[in-house]
C-alpha cells in the first residue's frame, strides 16, 4: 500500500511538473506539424491509425518543450494513397467509397465527448490522439474526413446513406472534444459535402487565448477567412492545410505571411509535406510582424516547428516582445517517424502551376545593367500600378562568374479572374530565371551556379482601390533564400489610406534585398469569384506611362507615417 501511495504521489509530481501556460502568463507555446503520412495500408493497422500513432510521438515530441497547443496538417490521417509519385485522382463515387470506411463520426463539442473514453463508436485514429492529449496535457487540433450517417430519402443525403466532410478537430488538455469545423472551399475532392450554412470555429483555451480555425483554400477566400480578418475577439487562427504551390503569387510561405498580416493575428499553418508534389511549408506567423519560425525543406521530411508566441492585447500589441532563441524547427529521423521510404523526394524547381496567372499579367522587364532607376505605370484590364525602382548590380561580380546564372525581374499588373475561377488584382515585383515571364514561375535548382549581382536597394509600388468592395489586400513578400517572407515593419511596410471609396495603398521596401522572389499587393476580388477565366496575353511587356520620381516622394510624404490600420 505504502509503495502503491509513493508511485501515485510521483505520477503527480511528475505531471505537475509541466510548464503550462495559464491566464496570467504573457505567452504560451505554439507548435505546428510539417508531416508526410503514410498513404497505402500495411497489415491489419488502418492508415488512420498509423498515422495516428506517429502523431502520439510527435506530441510526446512536443511535451518535452512544455508546447500548450500543437496543429497538425490537412489530408494527414484521413489521406489519399499514392498513384507513383502523385496523389490517385479519384472520380466522385471513388473519392466516396475510399472515404466511406477511413471517415469517422466526431461527436460535437457539445456534447462533451472524451473519445478516449468510448467505444468503437469513432475510429481508432481519433481514440489515440484523444488519448495523448489527455496524456500530454496538451491542446491538440488535427484533421480528420468525417462521417455523418443519413437517410438516402432525405432530400439532402447523397444515395450511399452519408455525408462526407473534410474537418478539423480540437481536444483539450483531458482529450475532450472542444470543437470542429469543416471546410468550405473544396479543391480536387470530389463527393466531399460542405455544411450549409458554413460554420465557424472557435475555441477558447485556459491560457485565456481564443483560436478560430480553418482549412486550407479557405485561407484565400472570402468565408470563413475574412470573419477573422474583421473579428476583434479572435486574434489567435490557425489553418490546416495540404497545399500546392503554384508560383507566382500563391506559394504557401507568401500565402499564409501575408493572410497574417493582412488579419493580424498570431497565425499557424500546418502544411503536409510532399516535396515532389510542389508541397508547401509551415510556419507560426505573429501578425504584421511577419514570420516567427517558418519551414520550408526542400525535400520531404517530418518536422516540428515550436515558438513561444506573444499574447495580443485588446489593440492588438503584443504583451511582450518576440524572445531571439525561443522559437526552432526540430527535423525527425526517419527512425522515430518512419514514414519515409527511400530517398526522400526533393522539390521540382520548375513546377510552373501558375505560369496561366502570369499570362494574364502586363509586363515590364527590368534592365538592371542599363540603368539604376526604373520608375513606371503598368496597366492591365483598368487597374493601374506605379512603381519606382531602385536598382544596383555590381558587374564585377558578373565578370569573375561570366557563364553563372542570375535572377530577372519583372514588373507586372493582373486585374482578372484566375485558372480557378477567382478574382485578382496584383502589382508585383518577381523574379525569374530568364528575361522570358514564363520562366518568372521557377526557380535555379540546387546543382546550378547562381550568382546574385543586381540588389533591389528601393523599391515603392501604389495604386489606388476601392476599399467597399468585395475585396481584401494582402502585402505579399517572398525570399528566394530560405523560402521565407519578409518581417513587416523592419523589411517592409504597407500602407492604406484615403477615403475608402479611393484608398491609396502603398508598399514600400525598407532594406535592400538580393534575393526577392515576389514583392505585391495582392487583391482578392471576391465577387468575380466563379466567372470565367480572363483571355491571356501575348506576353507583350507593355509600358503605358511614365512617372516623375518628385510625384512619388510627394505620395510618400503626404502618406504621413508608415503606420498601420487594421481593415
Amino acid at each position: 500500500m505504502t509503495t502503491y501511495l509513493l508511485l501515485c504521489v510521483l505520477a503527480t509530481l511528475c505531471s505537475s511538473s509541466l510548464q503550462i501556460s495559464n491566464v496570467d502568463s504573457p505567452n504560451y507555446i505554439g507548435a505546428v506539424v510539417h508531416y508526410h503520412p503514410i498513404t497505402e495500408q500495411s497489415g491489419d493497422q488502418e492508415v488512420t491509425e498509423v498515422n495516428a500513432l506517429n502523431y502520439r510521438t510527435i506530441i510526446k515530441k512536443a511535451a518535452s518543450y512544455d508546447t500548450d497547443i500543437i496543429v497538425f496538417p490537412e489530408f494527414a490521417l484521413s489521406t489519399i494513397p499514392k498513384d507513383g509519385p502523385k496523389e490517385k485522382e479519384f472520380n466522385e463515387t471513388e473519392f466516396r467509397a475510399h472515404y466511406r470506411d477511413m471517415a469517422s463520426h466526431i461527436p460535437e463539442p457539445e456534447e462533451g465527448v472524451v473519445i478516449c473514453d468510448t467505444d468503437s463508436k469513432y475510429k481508432r485514429s481519433l481514440k489515440i490522439i484523444s488519448c495523448a492529449a489527455r496524456e500530454f496535457k496538451m491542446y491538440v487540433l488535427a484533421n480528420h474526413h468525417e462521417k455523418v450517417d443519413c437517410s438516402p430519402n432525405l432530400r439532402d443525403c447523397p444515395s450511399d446513406g452519408f455525408l462526407l466532410y473534410n474537418t478539423n478537430v480540437a481536444f483539450d488538455r483531458d482529450g475532450r472534444v472542444l470543437a470542429k469545423t469543416s471546410k468550405t472551399n473544396l479543391y480536387k475532392e470530389p463527393g466531399t459535402n460542405v455544411r450549409t450554412p458554413p460554420r465557424v470555429s472557435t475555441f477558447r483555451t485556459d491560457f485565456g487565448v481564443t483560436f478560430g480555425n480553418f482549412i486550407c483554400a479557405d485561407v484565400i477566400h472570402k468565408w470563413p477567412a475574412t470573419h477573422f480578418v474583421k473579428n476583434s475577439s479572435v486574434m489567435d487562427v490557425i489553418v490546416t492545410q495540404h497545399w500546392y504551390d503554384a508560383g507566382a503569387f500563391l506559394e504557401s510561405m507568401e500565402v499564409q505571411a501575408a493572410w497574417a498580416h493582412a488579419a493580424d493575428v498570431n497565425f499557424f499553418a500546418s502544411d503536409y509535406s510532399d516535396a515532389l508534389a510542389g508541397g508547401g511549408g509551415s510556419g507560426i506567423y505573429a501578425g504584421k510582424r511577419g514570420p516567427i519560425v517558418t519551414h520550408y525543406p526542400f525535400e520531404t521530411d517530418n518536422a516540428l516547428i515550436v515558438a513561444e508566441i506573444p499574447k495580443l492585447d485588446s489593440r492588438r500589441q503584443p504583451l511582450q516582445e518576440l524572445r531571439p532563441g525561443k522559437s526552432f524547427v526540430y527535423v525527425f529521423d526517419r527512425t522515430e517517424v518512419p514514414t519515409i521510404l527511400g530517398e526522400p523526394s526533393k522539390i521540382d524547381y520548375n513546377l510552373s502551376g501558375n505560369w496561366y496567372n502570369l499570362q494574364l499579367t502586363t509586363s515590364q522587364l527590368l534592365q538592371p545593367d542599363q540603368k539604376s532607376s526604373h520608375v513606371s505605370t503598368i496597366c492591365d484590364r483598368g487597374l493601374c500600378c506605379d512603381f519606382h525602382v531602385e536598382t544596383s548590380y555590381d558587374k564585377e561580380v558578373v565578370a569573375k562568374s561570366p557563364d553563372s546564372k542570375q535572377y530577372r525581374y519583372h514588373l507586372v499588373a493582373l486585374n482578372g479572374v484566375n485558372e480557378f475561377s477567382f478574382g485578382e488584382e496584383i502589382c508585383a515585383l518577381v523574379s525569374c530565371t530568364s528575361d522570358s515571364l514564363k520562366d518568372c514561375t521557377k526557380y535555379f535548382d540546387e546543382s546550378s551556379d547562381v550568382i546574385t549581382p543586381m540588389s533591389i536597394d528601393h523599391l515603392v509600388i501604389t495604386r489606388r482601390a476601392n476599399m467597399e468592395e468585395s475585396v481584401l489586400y494582402f502585402p505579399e513578400t517572398l525570399r528566394r533564400q530560405g523560402h521565407r517572407a519578409l518581417n513587416g515593419g523592419s523589411d517592409f511596410a504597407y500602407l492604406a489610406s484615403g477615403p475608402n471609396d479611393s484608398s491609396l495603398l502603398i508598399m514600400h521596401l525598407l532594406k535592400p534585398q538580393s534575393e526577392l522572389a515576389t514583392f505585391a499587393i495582392f487583391g482578392r476580388r471576391f465577387d468575380w469569384d466563379g466567372q470565367p477565366p480572363s483571355a491571356p496575353h501575348d506576353w507583350t511587356s507593355t509600358v503605358l506611362n511614365s512617372l516623375s520620381s518628385l510625384w512619388l516622394v510627394a505620395i510618400l510624404t503626404a502618406a504621413g507615417s508608415w503606420c498601420y490600420t487594421r481593415r
